[in-house]
């Protein structure tokens, strides 16, 4: 399914044009309470609003939860929008996509658990307005829904959102912390795409430019915003997105989830803890990769975008970002020091997400590697 973008500075004047050309009469908007209304989002709406009927759904928690999508499932069924627009970051962009195909469905946690469903339509078109430059959500056909704490991939043509608006205004507000985590997201998927063993021509394409972004504009962006930078980092955002589409992501987002889901650490802040850890494990290993393509040129291709000459400088250029935008490193600072919190992170990383990683990474290496950083 082809998707329609809207790039750039005052993209948003398009949505105007596109309800009105849609002959869109009731609008569904998905968003964070907080955030749609501190942000210059909610200003830009108000015109629209007042001529149509509409409805919000404000998602409760930091990620995709069950609960919230069983209400919001059922509130489209109820209200029986013309479009739904998703304001916001992943968590709120991925909410709405599921509940665009899962309010056709009947559905229930062990219906989702076992993958016993099947997505044969959306409901109405959605449009995609990210406030954060990091998921991608916005270019994918797959969502993250956490049922119990524990992660769960759906995957649909039908989810993929129809049209795209990346406009930087709404993106510059996001505050500090969300945009840190948001970029190294961004930035640790395309890497992670071009390491993927199912990445493929097109998904390489994504993930060169999404790092030719995020190399140049990532810091920038967190700590010298500006119009510019934020759009740059846009873009990182969307081509990042474009790739995991294609090859989804490997060992470091397969690890990242039960930190945020049994801790409470931001995605992109989860992500961060082991990114170099398991870049430094693939390359150290290069001869042991199951990948369909030569890993040490990929390697070779990361190194020559970051302008880096080997795995350590790569490593310490990587490491030195992630502490210049105001990240850590030490799973210590977010309360994981005991052995059995190492204990509930190996019995929930995602094992998908796993097997894509170029070399295969078992449950012992994992377990020394983080128990070594609560040493």
């Amino acid at each position: 399914m082809s998707q329609y973008e809207f790039l750039g500075k005052n993209s948003l004047n398009n949505l105007k044009d596109l309800i009105k050309d849609l002959k869109i009469k009731k609008i569904m908007i998905f968003c964070g309470k907080k955030s749609f209304h501190e942000s210059s989002a909610s200003e830009l709406f108000k015109d629209l609003l007042k001529k149509t009927e509409n409805k919000f759904f404000y998602k409760s928690f930091n990620y995709t939860e069950y609960q919230d999508l069983i209400l919001s499932s059922k509130l489209v069924s109820e209200f029986q929008p013309d479009i739904i627009i998703a304001v916001g970051g992943g968590a709120v962009l991925d909410l709405a996509k599921l509940s665009n195909v899962f309010c056709t469905l009947n559905f229930d946690k062990i219906k989702i658990k076992k993958s016993a469903f099947e997505i044969k339509k959306k409901f109405c078109k959605l449009i995609a307005i990210p406030t954060t430059a990091g998921s991608g959500a916005e270019a994918t056909r797959h969502t993250v829904l956490y049922i119990d704490k524990n992660k769960y991939s759906i995957e649909s043509s039908f989810i993929l959102p129809d049209y795209i608006i990346l406009d930087p205004d709404l993106i510059i507000t996001a505050p500090y912390a969300i945009s840190a985590s948001s970029g190294i997201d961004a930035l640790s998927q395309a890497i992670e795409s071009l390491m993927s063993k199912r990445s493929n021509n097109e998904s390489v394409y994504h993930s060169i430019k999404s790092l030719e972004y995020s190399s140049m504009f990532l810091e920038k962006h967190i700590n010298q915003k500006s119009l510019d930078t934020t759009h740059k980092m846009s873009l990182a955002a969307l081509h990042a997105g474009k790739a995991i589409n294609i090859s989804k992501t490997t060992a470091p987002h397969a690890i990242s989830y039960p930190f945020t889901s049994f801790f409470g650490v931001k995605h992109g802040q989860a992500v961060s803890f082991t990114l170099c850890d398991c870049l430094n494990y693939n390359y150290t290993n290069l001869k042991f990769s199951k990948a369909p393509f030569d890993l040490k040129s990929r390697f070779n291709t990361i190194f020559k975008i970051f302008k880096v000459n080997s795995k350590l400088d790569l490593i310490g250029k990587l490491n030195s970002t992630i502490k210049n935008i105001g990240l850590s490193t030490d799973i210590k600072d977010f309360n994981v020091k005991k052995k059995d919190d190492i204990n509930l992170i190996l019995s929930n990383i995602n094992q998908e997400r796993l097997a894509n990683n170029p070399v295969k990474i078992d449950v012992d290496f994992v377990k020394a590697m983080l128990t070594n950083k609560i040493s």
